[in-house]
């Protein structure tokens, strides 16, 4: 479970992506805009692992709203390499509210074969929604249903 404590280590921002974490709602939220290079992209999810190192969030609000496309051989090392890792490191089941156009879905999970979202027992559950607050109603459900608690 993530914890409630003080956050003393920088968050990445860029022009392109920022992050914040929640603590009211335990909630990291990641916002990507513009066209990102793969340099960019893999920069900015390998800071978003450090991170993920510190707080173990189960709870992940993913803005993909205002980012342009990125390259197929992009989105599949995101879903290879980096959720496997988050799953390993956060140990737990970590639900993830994606925020984008719905015609850009299918594109982001088409070629997943569903091994890449698990890992010893723990479940990286995503879940498609138009709006923020949605996907932050979802969080909160699917946190409660899981935990017990209102957070």
């Amino acid at each position: 479970m993530a914890k409630k404590h003080a956050l003393n280590m920088p968050l990445p921002q860029t022009e392109k992506l920022r992050v914040t974490y929640e603590r009211q709602e335990q909630t990291l939220r990641i916002t990507w805009q513009g066209d990102v290079s793969s340099q960019e992209l893999r920069e900015g999810y390998n800071q978003i692992i450090e991170l993920v190192r510190r707080l173990k969030p189960v709870k992940w609000q993913l803005d993909l709203q205002k980012r342009g496309t990125i390259k197929r051989e992009d989105q599949r090392w995101i879903f290879e390499h980096v959720f496997p890792e988050v799953l390993a490191i956060v140990n737990d089941d970590v639900f993830v509210a994606v925020v984008l156009p719905v015609f850009l879905m299918h594109d982001l999970v088409s070629e997943l074969n569903g091994d890449e979202l698990m890992q010893e027992g723990n479940f990286l559950i995503m879940q498609h929604f138009m709006y923020p607050e949605q996907a932050q109603r979802w969080l909160n459900e699917m946190y409660q249903i899981k935990t017990g608690s209102n957070v």
